[in-house]
């Protein structure tokens, strides 16, 4: 059983794992997996952290779980968002961050389960950027990495059997009854409108806008 979890934690993780523990009582069910849609808090330097991510509670407890080499309660995959440490995620050389925590990277897909029962979940982390998009991801330095490119969308666009599609932004045309930026927002998030037609997910889930679609 999958669970998709929405971002914007700045670091709070032991509270995401004790709301996802508390879910799972209440349901009676345990989840396999979480899925997250960006803004786990990944910070493993305190002093690295953005300006957003400081007004908030700053690096929270990652910094000390990722010292200490803590497994999660539940094995997790997450894209990143536009509030991470890029520089040092992205300079990784494996895919398992803490014992059970895995980043997905723009692009990839991961395989969950084995035979019948596998789901392939593929990622496009970071937000829109109008200045990045046609840049190559490998050129970018610093803080521009929270953007995702369009050679990263033809990446996963040639990915087959995608079941579960995390975004973290909202794909283009998708539009808000309520929305920070005014009633009737309609997201401009260029390249995942295509690679949502391009694989035809099962499902797809993005975070980034707080605010929630539908009733």
């Amino acid at each position: 059983m999958l669970l998709c979890a929405a971002g914007d934690i700045h670091g709070a993780i032991g509270r995401l794992y004790d709301d996802v523990l508390a879910f799972e009582s209440a349901l009676g069910r345990r989840f396999e997996w979480v899925l997250h849609v960006g803004d786990f808090g990944v910070w493993p330097d305190p002093d690295r952290v953005d300006k957003a991510t400081r007004k908030h509670e700053g690096a929270g407890d990652f910094p000390s779980w990722f010292a200490g080499r803590r497994a999660v309660p539940r094995k997790t995959i997450f894209i990143k968002g536009n509030h991470e440490d890029f520089v040092w995620l992205d300079s990784r050389d494996r895919e398992e961050i803490l014992p059970g925590l895995f980043y997905l990277r723009n692009g990839r897909a991961m395989d969950l389960g084995k035979g019948r029962d596998v789901v392939r979940v593929g990622g496009i982390g970071g937000c829109f950027g109008p200045s990045d998009y046609e840049r190559r991801s490998k050129h970018l330095q610093g803080y521009a990495k929270r953007h995702y490119t369009r050679d990263e969308i033809d990446e996963l666009g040639m990915r087959s059997g995608i079941d579960v599609l995390l975004v973290h932004d909202a794909p283009a045309g998708v539009k808000f009854d309520r929305h920070r930026r005014g009633a009737g927002y309609v997201s401009e998030a260029a390249g995942l409108d295509v690679v949502l037609d391009r694989v035809r997910p099962r499902v797809c889930f993005f975070g980034h806008h707080h605010t929630r679609l539908g009733g």
